[in-house]
């Protein structure tokens, strides 16, 4: 039976976590987001578990979290940007809701990203270059996975929240 999760993708800034609260308030369902309840299960930050444990053991976490998560119903689920890596992931969305992409170009994503203090990714280096590599090697993913993609760059919270609402009912 697939249930009447959501699943929000899409690249770091892309508003998974600000569009999916307004989402789920206004289809009446609860919200989760999947970096949040890491955060909260092991007691400490994305950054804190990338230095630590590195990031292979932050997928496995992920993965774990996701598949926990993934049983409650009626909710719509923040997930991290990399959670697409794993195409255990992938199934586990696909078996228990629908999977929206976040679509959102780089120069908002900068904007948008600034704090990089719980993004590990992009601790080091050049910022853009990361984000322009992660566009390009993970949106084909994003897009063949989901039931849609829709632009979050130059678009109100509102906006993309009603259009979401359109594209699954």
């Amino acid at each position: 039976m697939i249930k009447n999760n959501i699943f929000l993708v899409g690249l770091m800034g892309s508003g998974k976590t600000s569009i999916g609260k307004a989402l789920a308030k206004k289809l009446n369902m609860n919200f989760i987001d999947l970096d949040r309840e890491i955060i909260e299960e092991t007691n400490s930050t994305i950054s804190k578990i990338f230095d630590d444990l590195g990031e292979h053991k932050f997928r496995e976490l992920e993965t774990q979290t996701l598949n926990k998560i993934s049983t409650d119903d009626n909710t719509v689920i923040s997930t991290g940007g990399g959670v697409i890596l794993k195409p255990e992931n992938i199934k586990t969305m696909r078996e228990n809701g629908l999977i929206i992409h976040l679509d959102v170009d780089v120069k908002s994503q900068l904007q948008r990203v600034k704090n990089t203090e719980n993004r590990p990714l992009l601790n080091k280096g050049n910022i853009k270059e990361k984000l322009v590599e992660m566009k390009h090697q993970r949106d084909g993913t994003y897009k063949s996975i989901s039931l849609a993609s829709v632009n979050t760059s130059n678009m109100r919270r509102n906006d993309i929240v009603n259009r979401i609402e359109m594209l699954i009912k």
